[in-house]
């Protein structure tokens, strides 16, 4: 019976139930990040499950909602089908392109750069540690479910920044521990966030529901994030902070492309 109650509840408000699941779960597993020995970092044993946890929190709340409206599988198909080829899917490069330039600007400083610090072989082992620890344990809870379901109230502008928020509110909690986003000044990182949250709610609203190419651009930003960490041409909060002078004009210039072309609404196929 209260099992019966509590999928009731959460039918009848989705995104109360979603947001209320998603921070429990992760505040959770905070507080073990805070209590456990070695586990303030996903880099080790004990560390790693809980982490796990706490970055597949959305997509669990997600997932127990829609399993709650036997719609799971409709929505699993729908975020995870291929969207139709459109410019704006090259829009999930950004990241690596801004990471290029900021690169190539310290390489006229002459700026001291570690090579030899990234191997190829280190390229597969980064794209899937940061795969799995970010944007596929993420993206379908705030892109597949939680910015769709509130954009037809508010639009799309007013929904990615509201999902910016909850975003960021969501990452605060690491500035408490020795993590490595805790390197990151928070202002810049809460204005980046925003920026990209803007940025993939407009491949979004191109990719008929889609979040494949969101997972992408999510991706590209933690691997040039990472690649520039390794070689050591900036420090993690250097090069955010760096790299909002390149990502704030270039966001506004897209949205005012965006509004121009009005061909905003996503039509799920």
């Amino acid at each position: 019976m209260a099992m019966e109650r509590i999928q009731l509840l959460l039918a009848e408000n989705p995104i109360s139930g979603f947001l209320i699941l998603t921070f429990l779960i992760s505040c959770i597993s905070f507080v073990l990040m805070l209590n456990i020995p070695g586990a303030h970092t996903p880099e080790s044993s004990i560390g790693l499950p809980i982490w796990l946890i706490a970055i597949w929190s959305p997509n669990i709340a997600a997932a127990i909602i829609w399993v709650g409206k036997k719609e799971f599988i409709v929505k699993f198909r729908t975020a995870f089908s291929l969207p139709d080829l459109s410019w704006w899917l090259l829009v999930s490069l950004i990241p690596l392109v801004i990471a290029a330039v900021l690169l190539f600007v310290e390489l006229q400083k002459e700026s001291a750069i570690e090579w030899s610090n990234f191997e190829l072989k280190y390229l597969l082992p980064l794209i899937l540690i940061n795969l799995f620890l970010g944007p596929l344990g993420e993206e379908l809870g705030w892109r597949g479910f939680l910015y769709p379901t509130i954009k037809s109230n508010y639009g799309w502008m007013a929904s990615a920044l509201i999902v910016g928020a909850i975003w960021t509110m969501w990452h605060a909690p690491l500035w408490l521990l020795d993590s490595p986003q805790s390197k990151i000044p928070f202002w810049a990182f809460a204005i980046n966030v925003m920026l990209l949250s803007v940025l993939m709610s407009m491949i979004y609203n191109h990719s008929q529901g889609s979040i494949l190419v969101v997972i992408l651009l999510h991706l590209t930003f933690n691997i040039s994030l990472g690649v520039i960490d390794i070689i050591g041409s900036h420090q993690p909060g250097d090069y955010v902070v760096k790299s909002l002078i390149l990502y704030t004009p270039l966001v506004l210039i897209l949205v005012g492309i965006h509004e121009f072309t009005n061909t905003h609404e996503c039509t799920i196929q």
